[in-house]
């Protein structure tokens, strides 16, 4: 049987509860400016020592964006190293499904990864396995 539809990632498949959602407290309208390409929701941002704008968060990088710092809330298409505002869960209280967010590739391995929920846990975002 030949594959007829594939839907998109939803918003609720990434955030199971957050503070205040209809006033938007956990969330904020940030400056992504990193490689060309589709940004899906559920993708974990980095943020940049110097200038403080966010690009995904690769475990090989070494200006600050290494570290888990925000979520990305929405899809988006961004050209190359242009500033391109998008909003991300920033801080909780929150709980997200962890089978939700998208990592990097260079995060392969147990302990690269639960450096990030760890970093997203001490934003206050709690990162849970969901059904």
């Amino acid at each position: 049987m030949s594959l007829l539809y594939t839907e998109n990632k939803r918003f609720s498949n990434l955030v199971k509860q957050e503070l205040w959602p209809e006033m938007g407290y956990n969330r904020a309208t940030v400056t992504y400016n990193g490689t060309a390409g589709s940004l899906v929701i559920g993708t974990v941002l980095g943020k940049v020592t110097t200038g403080g704008k966010y690009k995904i968060c690769v475990q090989t990088a070494v200006d600050g964006s290494q570290t888990a710092d925000a979520i990305l809330l929405e899809d988006k298409t961004v050209p190359a190293t242009t500033d391109t505002v998008v909003q991300v869960l920033l801080k909780g209280p929150a709980i997200v499904s962890k089978a939700a967010l998208v990592l990097d590739a260079s995060h392969d391995l147990d302990a690269e990864k639960a450096a990030i929920y760890a970093a997203l846990e001490a934003k206050g975002i709690s990162v849970n396995t969901t059904v």
